[in-house]
């Protein structure tokens, strides 16, 4: 695959203060053009674990999806935490009892990510802003973790499930957040891995919302420090811009995106539209374990489904239409990190 990268991001962030049930076990704009987008390698080693997250737009709605080549994409990583499925994989009940049938985009996509050799982790159900859930609609969202359990194994003594009990219009959250708890087969590592889907909106009560929710977040991962302490806050924040970066970052953690490189696929022709939507937050003292000499890679998804478009339709990223482009693929790039196996963990 090609290797080349899109120039640096000329502007830092703000330096801030100091600072995841299994299934199938089944400035107020960043400068132009400074999108730091980095194309796909193969970075297996047998001391680290390579993670990667993931806001596919509405799988299991988009029946254009095309599922093979964004698992071929994603085939190398270890895991996978994927935001914004909107349906079920397979059948099943609710908590309530209530029963789900699976939907046909998202099993599509399921079987596609398990031929590469994945098993998942999905939620016991969805999560959304409005009063009802269980709806099988984009209003509402799953979470899964895809991961290869020759390399890691659900750790469920650990702290694990969604960080609320109430998963439908909660007063702190959007979308619930789901803590994914993990362990390396050889035991020596375990860490948290927090998916979240943040409020959207560039407005000031949409900022407050997302500082309350990371926020909360912290809160929750105060209370349950004393079993674990990697606890690792993953996914879509929708955060803006680097002055809300440093306003929303607990004391004590940062985040790997704190250069605020574009995550979206949505660039303009005059080098505008570029937000630092995804970030990955983690406590600096507690979580040492993450690769900080790795840098925060963004996988130019636009540039790496080109070589995979077969169709004789024109490729809807060259030129670029973000309206197919996001029913094919995402409209976010998919960003990687990486955790270092230590030959000891905390417990």
């Amino acid at each position: 695959m090609s290797n080349k990268k899109i120039k640096k991001l000329m502007a830092l962030c703000a330096v801030l203060a100091v600072s995841i049930s299994c299934t199938n076990c089944k400035d107020d704009n960043p400068p132009e053009n400074d999108i730091n987008v980095q194309t796909q390698e193969s970075i297996e080693s047998a001391s680290d674990l390579t993670i990667c997250s993931f806001n596919i737009q509405f799988l299991g709605h988009y029946k254009k999806k095309d599922n093979k080549s964004l698992a071929n994409l994603l085939m190398n990583y270890d895991l996978v935490v994927v935001q914004e499925l909107v349906a079920p994989p397979k059948s099943g009940q609710y908590p309530n009892g209530d029963s789900y049938s699976a939907d046909d985009e998202a099993k599509a996509f399921f079987d596609e990510m398990e031929s590469q050799g994945f098993s998942y982790q999905l939620s016991e159900e969805d999560t959304g802003t409005n009063d009802e859930i269980h709806s099988i609609t984009s209003s509402t969202e799953w979470w899964v973790v895809f991961f290869k359990s020759e390399k890691v194994e659900l750790a469920n003594d650990l702290p694990s499930g969604f960080l609320d009990d109430d998963r439908s219009n909660n007063d702190d959250f959007e979308r619930v957040p789901y803590a994914f708890a993990y362990r390396t087969v050889d035991s020596s590592t375990d860490f948290v891995l927090i998916s979240v889907h943040l409020q959207p909106g560039s407005s000031s009560n949409d900022k407050a919302r997302r500082k309350h929710e990371i926020e909360t977040i912290s809160n929750w991962i105060d209370f349950h420090d004393d079993v674990e302490k990697d606890f690792i806050i993953v996914g879509d924040m929708n955060i803006e811009n680097s002055q809300e970066l440093a306003d929303v970052t607990p004391v004590g953690y940062l985040s790997l995106n704190d250069e605020c490189v574009f995550t979206n696929t949505l660039l303009r022709n005059d080098g505008t539209g570029g937000k630092p939507y995804d970030h990955v937050m983690f406590n600096l003292t507690h979580t040492t374990e993450i690769d900080r000499s790795f840098d925060f890679e963004v996988v130019d998804l636009v540039e790496e489904m080109e070589s995979h478009w077969s169709s004789t339709d024109p490729y809807p990223g060259n030129p670029y239409n973000h309206n197919l482009f996001r029913q094919y693929y995402s409209d976010h790039h998919p960003v990687v990190f990486k955790i270092n196996v230590p030959q000891s963990d905390d417990d």
